[in-house]
């Protein structure tokens, strides 16, 4: 039913963009994961059963695409500046309101120092604390998209938050 995948690309799009978004911290790369996880999804959404929320399948179809490219790319000899473009790092965060310019800039780096501290997680605990913090979904969801135990989940978080006290650190 073209219309009811429709409604389901509007709704869901704007979320996993933003999850793309902060995978890949490219504008132009974030859109085009989110598509082909569309273009992906549609056929198999046919025979879609029900047995799962259809934000979990697609979360996780977009994950699977995500890893899919990073592998792809370990393997490219592509050198990294031909990655990520000649416009540099995205802006993921709003401008806020109410600070001084100071506190603005000083703000501005910590949030690039975290960016990038993420950044190099390695993919899979960057994808589950993703999927924590951004995505604010519950150990449970985390392990329904990731498709391994509650267990493994705490395991990863743990290990995440960790990597990126210790790289945080290193760089203060």
């Amino acid at each position: 039913d073209p219309a009811a995948f429709d409604r389901v690309a509007h709704e869901m799009a704007p979320r996993l963009y933003r999850l793309a978004l902060r995978l890949t911290g490219r504008r132009e790369d974030a859109e085009d994961l989110v598509q082909e996880t569309f273009v992906r999804c549609l056929p198999a959404l046919r025979n879609f059963e029900g047995r799962a929320r259809v934000s979990t399948y697609l979360i996780r179809a977009l994950g699977n695409q995500w890893r899919n490219r990073l592998r792809t790319r370990r393997r490219s000899r592509l050198v990294p500046w031909l990655r990520t473009g000649p416009d540099g790092p995205v802006e993921l965060d709003p401008p806020s309101t109410g600070l001084r310019p100071d506190e603005r800039l000083a703000a501005d780096d910590r949030a690039e120092q975290i960016r990038a501290a993420v950044a190099r997680l390695e993919p899979t605990r960057r994808w589950t604390l993703l999927l924590r913090e951004v995505e604010e979904m519950s150990y449970e969801q985390i392990a329904e998209v990731t498709d391994t135990a509650v267990g493994t989940v705490r395991s990863r978080l743990f290990r995440a938050r960790d990597d990126l006290r210790r790289i945080l650190e290193r760089e203060e």
